[in-house]
């Protein structure tokens, strides 16, 4: 499928290997991900009578389930079924060039470790406790730059290395807010007499952490002033060292979200992208999370420490989160809607404070606006409103059995079987019925 045509086919990978290219605002198509077997691809032609979002281009052989939207409709399937949204799905999929591990003298290795520690972007964000540091370092590798090349570009969106400066310089280079051409033009936004230098990094210094966290276009460009000596880590394994989660602790940051009343649009699936993409942020006593008045961006979970809730300079109330407890306190969800002044400012009140966060545009980029998404919400509710009521209800105890279930269409598949739906002739009643084959 061509990004801008129309279609009206959804497709499922049974075999092979796609690649999903975007072009934003005239420019070339971006490669922004690779699906594999039992990912899927042009589920808004099911719903919608719209333009294509990306191109899909065949990197191998491709053998391909397909359904078209009038066989879709004539199913009844658009009154039952929801994908969960997709946006930015080239997240962790894009292959990014990584280098063997450099081998490092024992100075090499406190340098990288002060500029680690030094870096207040990190350590506001993460904690960084030794053995953080020691992963990085072994991890890390080294890149020499020559005088003029430009290691990162500001407004870039394929952030996904973070650079430590061993030997050499860099200036660090800033559009101007109001400059329209920088807006307008992405070539302009790359010239560098349409941006001042802001400031200079040394020897020890460190850059590019704020892209690979908070999935951001990169704020500055940076670029060598002269011949210099870096070290370099990628996306991934920053991430995997200084943001990744377990699964179990992935299912606590779920259950934070249950009680956002504003996210109970969300599908499991996408509760669960939006739980891997928190960041954890630490504050010390006294510390403004949000203030009144200023536009709101991000979002805030405190599982541990406590804040008061400070309106028109007089303190109304304040919140406690206690691990131990498993109480969790939520503010600023409505930032994920709209950008909206504060209706009151959070401060620190304990001695620490930890909370987990997402700002709008990450959320934006991993799901789309939460505005459709709470839309979506209201007519899938208006659709099964409309649908027809059960002939009947099961006798308490009584069986399902298989020979009364009537196949409707398949809902999903994966490396080991697939979902369908069923429906039950007696009630009426739809099922997703789950098979499993671990033997191929």
């Amino acid at each position: 499928i061509k990004q801008g045509d129309a279609g009206s086919e959804f497709y499922v990978i049974k075999a092979g290997e796609a690649d999903v290219s975007v072009a934003r605002d005239g420019s070339q198509p971006l490669k922004v991900a690779t699906l594999k077997p039992g990912d899927y691809f042009g589920e808004n032609a099911l719903l919608r009578d719209e333009p294509r979002t990306a191109t899909i281009t065949a990197k191998t052989d491709l053998s391909l389930l397909k359904i078209t939207r009038e066989k879709f409709q004539e199913l009844g399937l658009h009154e039952k079924l929801q994908f969960a949204n997709r946006k930015a799905v080239g997240g962790g999929n894009r292959k990014v060039a990584v280098q063997e591990p450099s081998p490092k003298e024992e100075k090499e290795r406190e340098l990288i470790a002060e500029a680690l520690l030094t870096n207040q972007n990190l350590r506001t964000m993460v904690t960084l406790d030794d053995q953080r540091v020691k992963q990085i370092i072994d991890v890390v590798w080294k890149e020499e730059v020559p005088s003029g090349k430009e290691l990162i570009v500001e407004g870039d969106w394929v952030a996904d290395y973070f650079y430590i400066v061993q030997d050499g310089s860099f200036e660090v280079f800033v559009t101007q807010e109001g400059d329209a051409s920088h807006v307008q033009s992405a070539e302009s936004a790359l010239s560098p007499g349409d941006a001042t230098c802001v400031s200079t990094i040394g020897k020890g210094g460190s850059f590019g952490e704020l892209a690979l966290l908070y999935l951001v276009p990169r704020a500055a460009t940076v670029r060598a002033v002269t011949d210099s000596v870096v070290w370099v880590i990628d996306r991934m394994s920053f991430k995997s060292i200084v943001a990744k989660v377990s699964d179990e602790k992935v299912k606590d940051y779920v259950k934070y979200l249950d009680r956002v009343e504003l996210l109970d649009p969300l599908l499991a699936d996408e509760k669960l992208a939006v739980a891997q993409a928190l960041v954890e942020m630490h504050f010390e006593k006294d510390d403004v999370i949000l203030r009144q008045g200023e536009p709101g961006t991000t979002f805030y979970i405190m599982y541990e420490g406590e804040v008061a809730i400070i309106k028109d300079g007089a303190e109304s109330t304040r919140l406690e989160a206690k691990p131990s407890a498993n109480r969790a306190q939520v503010f600023g969800e409505r930032a994920l809607l709209n950008v909206e002044p504060r209706a009151a400012t959070v401060q620190v009140t304990s001695d620490t404070a930890k909370a987990f966060a997402l700002d709008q545009d990450s959320f934006n980029l991993l799901l789309g606006p939460l505005s459709e998404i709470i839309h979506r919400g209201a007519d899938a509710q208006a659709a099964a409103g409309k649908t027809s009521a059960p002939k009947g209800q099961l006798a308490s105890g009584e069986k399902i059995l298989r020979k009364d279930l009537t196949r409707i269409g398949l809902l999903g598949c994966g490396g080991f079987g697939a979902v369908e739906l069923w429906q039950h002739s007696v009630t009426g009643n739809t099922y997703a019925l789950k098979g499993l084959s671990k033997g191929f």
